[in-house]
């Protein structure tokens, strides 16, 4: 498993687990580091930040309940 593979697995599983805050975190660094191996424009690392956008929408929603 290569270090982007497992850092998308840590991400989502933080996500599944209801810490968004780590998940984001986790997405960033996901994004960043695709960037900076494969280019700032590519798929997988504008993926990466809409997946950052949606567990802190998640968070947001969790926060106010």
């Amino acid at each position: 498993m290569s270090e982007l593979d497992r850092l998308m697995a840590d991400a989502a599983t933080a996500e599944e687990q209801g810490d968004y805050r780590e998940a984001a975190r986790l997405y960033t660094q996901l994004g960043k580091d695709i960037q900076a191996r494969h280019g700032r424009f590519d798929p997988r690392a504008l993926d990466a930040f809409e997946r950052v956008a949606r567990v802190i929408r998640k968070g947001s929603e969790t926060d106010d309940k």
